[in-house]
């Protein structure tokens, strides 16, 4: 009875280690598919890139022409708006991405006056009263 009892515990001790190595096999191959998966993801992701990069070169033009196209009190209404949606997003505790991306049409709109105001030709068309143009009123009275 003690040889049936040691054989039984044998085969139960046997019976454990293949399971563990059955589940420490399992664990293995789902590891390796889910690496093969991830490279997979990356070597696509690489191949759209250049794309996507000259996707957001494009936009950035374009957002950059129809910035300097907008008359200087335009350009203030909207980084005051952007100013405050994002200052009221972060006072309100919102995540720090979503301020981000509020303040980022702020920073864009906020360049471009003082760009303008940077180059050679806004000196010469502002007034005493800031960046607004001399009136046509105002300069036939001058002459």
């Amino acid at each position: 009875m003690a040889d049936s009892q040691s054989t039984s515990d044998t085969q139960q001790d046997e019976e454990n280690m293949n399971g563990a190595r059955g589940v420490g096999t399992a664990v293995m191959s789902a590891t390796q598919d889910a690496a093969g998966m991830a490279r997979v993801t990356a070597q696509r992701a690489a191949e759209r890139l250049p794309e996507a990069v000259a996707g957001v070169q494009v936009a950035a033009n374009e957002t950059q022409r129809r910035l300097d196209e907008l008359p200087n009190e335009g350009l203030m209404v909207g980084t005051s708006f952007s100013l405050g949606l994002g200052v009221g997003l972060f006072l309100s505790g919102a995540n720090r991405f979503l301020v981000a991306l509020a303040l980022a049409p702020a920073a864009a709109m906020a360049l471009t006056i003082f760009g303008r105001n940077q180059d050679g030709n806004a000196a010469s068309t502002a007034t005493p009263i800031g960046n607004r143009r001399a009136s046509a009123r105002a300069t036939s009275d001058n002459s």
